[in-house]
């Protein structure tokens, strides 16, 4: 059964813009403080706009002018059916052309959900309290293909970062990992990629993991900074809201 704490049910709707107004405001405030869903809301906003994109332009049936010029004179004349309906399927006298690719736009939105469920149910197993965490990383502009996960041990006393998608730096640079507690931001780890784009270390803090709210990777001279002065190429949260 999916988790209450969620509203991933609701979000194929609220893509659609076919919720009620009060469901709208639960989803609404929900995404506000939940990066899980958050993140796959703009992904359902994303395919439906590429599927309302993809759906072919279709021209008005001839009729549909006179029938507009006859209500704006007030007519009431009964319409004419037109000839070609009797060949037409169930689905299509029911439903408009527009109303046809809605539906098919919802059962993908549908399929998409189930999927969706599956992922955030592994998810929520791997940060179950006394087990590791696995966190991942969100990809900034900077290097949008670049992918990462954060890995807490069960006491918060250990962790490692594992990331993919970036790209070696020269000789003057590396990566580092800040680790953020409200407004202080404390190196976790300076480290480097190899050719393959993809790099591992040890996180190292003084304390536990778990007292951090948030990490970010930023490039920095080599040997790291005091203080983040690069950009930011990753970048995500500790505590799993």
């Amino acid at each position: 059964m999916p988790d209450e704490s969620h509203v991933l049910d609701l979000l194929p709707a609220f893509a659609l813009g076919s919720l009620e107004a009060d469901e709208a405001l639960q989803v609404e405030d929900h995404l506000l403080s939940c990066w899980i869903c958050r993140r796959e809301s703009g992904d359902f906003r994303t395919i439906a706009v590429q599927l309302s994109l993809a759906v072919p332009p279709v021209d008005p049936p001839p009729e549909l002018k006179e029938r507009l010029m006859r209500s704006i004179q007030g007519s009431r004349a009964p319409q004419p059916v037109p000839a070609q309906a009797s060949g037409r399927s169930w689905l299509e006298r029911l439903l408009p052309v527009w109303g046809l690719a809605s539906l098919a736009l919802i059962l993908l939105l549908g399929v998409f959900s189930l999927a969706l469920w599956q992922r955030v149910n592994l998810l929520e197993i791997a940060t179950s309290s006394g087990g590791m965490r696995a966190v991942p990383l969100n990809a900034t502009d900077e290097i949008p293909n670049a992918t990462g996960f954060v890995l807490v041990g069960a006491d918060g006393r250990n962790g490692a970062l594992v990331v993919d998608g970036l790209p070696p730096l020269d000789e003057a640079h590396q990566y580092q990992l800040w680790l953020v507690r409200d407004d202080t931001r404390t190196s976790g780890a300076v480290f480097s990629t190899d050719e393959q784009n993809y790099g591992g270390t040890r996180i190292r803090a003084s304390g536990s993991l778990l007292e951090y709210s948030a990490v970010s990777v930023t490039v920095e001279p080599t040997g790291g900074s005091p203080q983040p002065t690069g950009v930011v190429v990753l970048d995500g949260f500790l505590i799993i809201p």
